[in-house]
């Protein structure tokens, strides 16, 4: 081939490049003065892009109002939760009741004795010899500490019955446990020696009355595991630790009762599942204490085998502490 032919052959390659180059252009740029936004597409493919965004639209209201059903029903699961925790706190006010009556009553008829006898005393003779004088002031004293013993009675019950959480914050396991132990007491006394070694650990994060109603109802569960009348061989103790210095504490409820048969043990922190009589047990008490401990971003877990007693383990973060990941917190258990 000559090199004019040559020449003329890539000239013509060149003006068809061109060509094709412009054509596409002009399929996808609009057209010079033109107004709107559709591009100079095909009328089908406009048609597909208008559908798509109506059914991007559709899915999208449907999506939106989907979430704003599942924000109600969050709201009411709360509310329901906080009703259930109220619920099973006054169920074991409840179990104690006969007992904290007991308690009160007690120091009350104390009282009211020692009251009279002052007030004969004062009524009968104007002038008391030193020691009459020293008599009613040792009645007076006993008078004064039978009437602070019912005071914090009566603070240990408001504590353990309030309805509403009073937020979050630094709590001393020590001081919770103490003041369960004193609420159980009526049901421990008969059964078990109660051995309480809670000092020396730091505070963890959590709501001190609900972590009371956690340990309340270990300690009444561990109670109603022992068989009343043989209080020197039985014991129930209460050992705090740090399970992981700085950021976790262990708090084991330990018992000598009858223990727990594996396929009752696999279900025992379902909601209303219990070995109990009719009438005895709701079923609530481990399910909310799960409840709340999880909540607190611990754990809650139990080894017991029949006739061996149990031990109930609560873990709970440190106040202050960074939260663990879930699975650095099982492996502590």
């Amino acid at each position: 081939m000559t090199l004019r032919a040559r020449v003329l052959l890539m000239s013509a390659v060149a003006q068809r490049r061109g060509t094709l180059r412009r054509a596409f252009h002009a399929r996808r740029v609009l057209p010079h003065g033109a107004s709107g936004s559709t591009l100079d597409l095909p009328r089908e493919t406009t048609e597909a892009g208008r559908r798509l965004e109506e059914t991007v639209r559709e899915r999208t209201a449907e999506l939106e109002a989907a979430n704003a059903k599942l924000s109600r029903s969050l709201e009411q699961l709360h509310a329901t939760q906080a009703q259930l925790l109220f619920a099973d706190r006054l169920i074991a006010l409840g179990r104690i009741a006969a007992g904290v009556g007991h308690e009160i009553n007690n120091p009350l008829a104390f009282i009211l004795s020692n009251l009279e006898y002052i007030h004969q005393e004062l009524q009968q003779k104007e002038e008391l010899s030193e020691q009459e004088r020293q008599e009613v002031l040792e009645a007076l004293a006993e008078t004064r500490d039978g009437a602070e013993r019912i005071r914090l009675i009566v603070r240990d019950l408001q504590t353990l019955s309030r309805s509403e959480d009073v937020g979050s914050g630094p709590s001393d396991v020590g001081a919770v446990v103490r003041t369960a132990a004193k609420m159980a007491m009526h049901e421990l006394r008969h059964r078990a020696r109660l051995v309480v070694e809670c000092d020396g650990v730091p505070p963890v994060q959590g709501n001190g009355a609900r972590l009371g109603q956690v340990f309340l109802n270990l300690l009444l569960n561990a109670a109603q595991a022992i068989v009343p009348g043989q209080v020197e061989v039985n014991e129930v103790r209460v050992v705090a630790s740090e399970a992981m210095p700085g950021r976790v504490v262990a708090v084991e409820v330990r018992d000598t009762g009858c223990g727990i048969s594996p396929e009752h043990r696999e279900r025992i922190f379902d909601p209303f599942f219990t070995t109990k009589p009719l009438g005895v047990g709701t079923g609530l008490g481990l399910a909310v204490c799960h409840g709340i401990v999880t909540s607190l971003g611990g754990t809650l877990t139990v080894e017991s085998a029949p006739g061996q007693g149990s031990t109930f383990r609560v873990t709970l973060p440190v106040a202050g502490a960074f939260a663990l990941p879930p699975r650095q917190l099982d492996a502590v258990v």
